[in-house]
């Protein structure tokens, strides 16, 4: 299952996040599959009322971009639910790839899926941010303002 859903977040969102992004607590993340640099979040200390009913198992901001050895290899997620909100735009390529639909990055637009989709994320130029969660219940829930 696999739903998108336009301007999830408005730009001041957005930019909140990416301003959360700092190079120097941030990590780099390498494996078969995918690399990126990322720093971990508790949504309760972002201030964006949109994720109080997500139940976390992680959730972060992710960065790649023409430093970062790209992988871009399908792969699937060992969490029932995830999600991925295009931060900006101001980059080249970058696209989420499932087996029957492509994605491209518009800031505040959100995908989300059952962690059994296989996807990957097409090789950028520029830097390309990402809200990334992996929850544990399904978002087809939640309604929004009670959110989606």
């Amino acid at each position: 299952m696999i739903q998108y859903h336009p301007s999830f977040l408005t730009n001041e969102e957005c930019n909140q996040l990416i301003n959360l992004y700092d190079t120097s607590k941030s990590y780099y993340w390498e494996d078969d599959i995918y690399r990126f640099y990322s720093i971990e979040l508790n949504k309760n200390k972002i201030g964006i009322s949109k994720f109080d009913n997500f139940s976390f198992d992680r959730f972060r901001v992710q960065m790649v971009n023409t430093n970062v050895n790209q992988v871009s290899n399908f792969h699937i997620h060992k969490t029932p639910w995830s999600f991925v909100v295009f931060l900006n735009q101001n980059f080249k390529g970058g696209e989420l790839v499932f087996e029957n639909n492509t994605y491209s990055p518009k800031t505040g637009d959100m995908v989300y899926f059952s962690g059994d989709e296989p996807h990957k994320v097409n090789n950028c130029i520029g830097n390309r941010y990402t809200l990334v969660g992996f929850i544990k219940n399904n978002p087809m829930t939640l309604t929004y303002n009670n959110i989606i």
